[in-house]
């Protein structure tokens, strides 16, 4: 597993920054993203509505924080892989045992959120710190498959 370089870890951090000024707005346009782009993916949201006015739901703005905040645990942690493979293990046992979502759902919402990313950051979201996210990402999903295969359904 390659880890970060201190280059790729400024370049997370620098756009995480940005992107984290609010939370519940760039959340819930992920989470509406995720719906958009992979729409298998409305399955395992049961208690979110998927369909209708979803820019004005409450609970779609909710679970979009929930996911930034999840990020956000992770990208302060870039310096502690150990604590951010906990972060990543209690995530990936809870979406495993208690919501049943497939492992390959975080890859789609890792694709989701690059592609916010370019499109909300414009150039700024460069060739090169494009390449940095992708690399967190890998890295993110390598931990939570991991998990997912140390893990039985209790």
């Amino acid at each position: 597993m390659a880890l970060l370089t201190d280059a790729d870890k400024k370049n997370i951090q620098h756009i995480w920054a940005k992107l984290f000024e609010n939370p519940e707005e760039n959340g819930k346009t992920i989470v509406i993203r995720l719906f958009t782009d992979y729409p298998e993916t409305k399955a395992y949201f049961k208690t979110i509505p998927t369909e209708g006015n979803l820019q004005e739901e409450p609970l779609v703005r909710f679970h979009g924080r929930r996911v930034m905040v999840a990020l956000n645990q992770v990208a302060e942690n870039l310096d502690n892989w150990k604590q951010a493979c906990r972060i990543l293990d209690r995530l990936a046992v809870k979406h495993k045992n208690v919501h049943q979502v497939p492992s390959v759902n975080f890859q789609s919402m890792f694709q989701v959120i690059l592609n916010v990313c370019k499109e909300l950051l414009g150039n700024e979201f460069s060739t090169k710190v494009s390449l940095s996210w992708v690399k967190l990402f890998s890295l993110l999903s390598e931990q939570i498959n991991a998990s997912y295969m140390s893990t039985s359904k209790s």
